[in-house]
């Protein structure tokens, strides 16, 4: 017996269904479309489920099937008084997509979802997509910058003891001292004169000491809007700043052209005035400083190691160039920590941290700072800035 002949146009038509029904259960959100119950006085009391996906099926650990036909208060009880059966009643009588952001904790669920619902015809398609981990990592955030609020809050309480309370002491160890020179030097030993000499000259080491933590400590706190600087004009400015110590120092400082970039101007100005004035001050004493400044942009081969995973994004790389002592690279890492110095003090002066604010001020602008040297033929200070977009 011959087999009925099969409608030629119904196979392209399930396998066309087939395929909708397989990008639906593919989705990571839950889409479905609901049919308005209503009333004999015309009101929505409830919807009922006409397309279902399995997404939305596993939220009730059910195959979509289960959920064809049924009452949407069947599966999911108190959506008539959580605001989500409100949401869709609203969505109902809009022309566009009504979202929502919801906390859905009952039904046996403790999610959070974002509700889509807009009209389609006489139905409402919605799609519900879980935002859970989203919630998680965002309260995780919102935890974090509250403890780095605290931590910024702490500072500030540091920066104002180390601004009123420790240099009080030293105002005063400082005015005793000028005391005893001033009215007593006459019954003063010579060995009594040295003691009190040194311990002004220990005071006021510490007073530039606690100053230059005061400012290091700052750079964290005080956050300014980033503002379109002419690098040319901050370098002017900064060479002015030092036009003393360059004219005592017969130094040759040469600028090359530079762009504007983004950033905050007060921060870079301590930067590179850091920089310069390292420059003029770690020379042979028989050797004029020369001192180069340019700018380019490098390739993602030049970027620091602390950059290297944001070789997509574009960056100014400023170079700072001397012919002074230089150092040995093997203690590169160290001479940007606070405090650290690899020539002693008799020899240069200085606290130590003017290169660990350079680094700060590098990173709060997104950026890094490195360095390339060798001993007795100079150093070149690289500092990377990124680009937030073109200003000129």
């Amino acid at each position: 017996m011959d087999k009925p002949p099969q409608d030629s146009a119904q196979d392209p038509l399930v396998t066309e269904i087939s395929r909708l029904r397989a990008l639906m259960d593919s989705a990571q959100s839950a889409l479905f479309l609901l049919q308005p119950v209503r009333n004999d006085q015309g009101e929505v009391t409830d919807f009922r489920f006409s397309i279902v996906n399995k997404k939305l099926a596993i939220f009730v650990d059910q195959e979509p099937s289960a959920l064809l036909g049924e009452l949407h208060s069947r599966w999911f009880p108190t959506y008539k008084t959580n605001g989500i059966f409100d949401h869709y009643c609203r969505a109902l009588t809009q022309d566009e997509p009504l979202k929502l952001e919801h906390h859905y904790n009952s039904d046996g669920m403790d999610r959070w979802l974002t509700v889509v619902a807009d009209r389609f015809g006489d139905e409402l398609r919605v799609t519900f997509l879980d935002i859970t981990e989203n919630k998680r990592i965002q309260h995780q955030l919102e935890a974090t910058i509250h403890q780095i609020r605290n931590s910024n809050e702490n500072l500030e309480q540091f920066a104002y003891i180390a601004s009123h309370d420790l240099q009080e002491p030293l105002r005063k160890l400082q005015a005793f001292g000028d005391v005893l020179q001033s009215q007593f030097a006459d019954s003063l030993a010579d060995g009594e004169v040295d003691l009190v000499r040194r311990i002004q000259n220990s005071a006021k080491r510490m007073q530039v000491l606690v100053r230059d933590l005061l400012t290091y400590s700052r750079l964290s706190t005080q956050t300014e809007p980033f503002e379109n600087i002419s690098l040319a004009r901050l370098i002017k400015e900064v060479l002015g700043d030092l036009e003393m110590s360059i004219s005592e120092k017969k130094a040759i400082v040469k600028v090359a052209p530079l762009p504007n970039l983004l950033g905050n101007p007060l921060r870079l100005r301590q930067l590179f005035q850091n920089l310069v004035a390292n420059a003029i001050k770690f020379q042979k004493a028989d050797q004029k400083p020369e001192i180069q400044i340019n700018a380019r942009y490098p390739e993602p081969e030049d970027l620091p190691e602390e950059l290297q995973s944001q070789s997509q994004r574009l960056f100014l790389l400023v170079e700072v160039a001397d012919n002074g002592i230089g150092f040995d690279e093997k203690y590169k890492s160290r001479i940007f920590q606070p405090f650290q110095r690899l020539e002693s003090r008799s020899a240069y002066s200085g606290t130590g941290i003017g290169l660990a604010v350079c680094k700060k001020v590098a990173e709060i602008h997104g950026g890094a700072i490195d360095v390339s040297s060798q001993v007795g033929r100079g150093a070149t200070f690289k500092v990377f800035l990124p680009v937030y977009g073109r200003t000129g």
